[in-house]
């Protein structure tokens, strides 16, 4: 995230960084979290054919949500990223 902002930090965009940025970190987690889950599923050990499906999909839904998440982080900051920068003129006091 630091990275992102050294990019961000000369241009103004027409949205509050810090909302973005807490917004940004939500999904992050969110992301760790499924793939958190998905892995703790790798543990579970059943005999049963049709419970091992259900774990199997479950991990797999929860692998595609991670992806998702991370996409979804990725495509915001890149967006803000290629925003053109606008140009400033100081404030004149008369």
């Amino acid at each position: 995230m630091s990275q992102s902002n050294d990019i961000l930090e000369p241009r103004i965009v027409a949205v509050d960084s810090h909302e973005l940025s807490l917004v940004d970190d939500y999904i992050q987690s969110y992301a760790e979290d499924c793939e958190s889950l998905a892995y703790a599923l790798n543990m579970i050990e059943v005999s049963d054919p049709a419970s091992k499906g259900v774990i199997i999909a479950v991990r797999a839904a929860l692998v595609s949500i991670n992806e998702s998440a991370i996409g979804l982080s990725e495509s915001i900051m890149t967006q803000l990223i290629l925003m053109p920068e606008l140009e400033v003129n100081p404030y004149e006091q008369q």
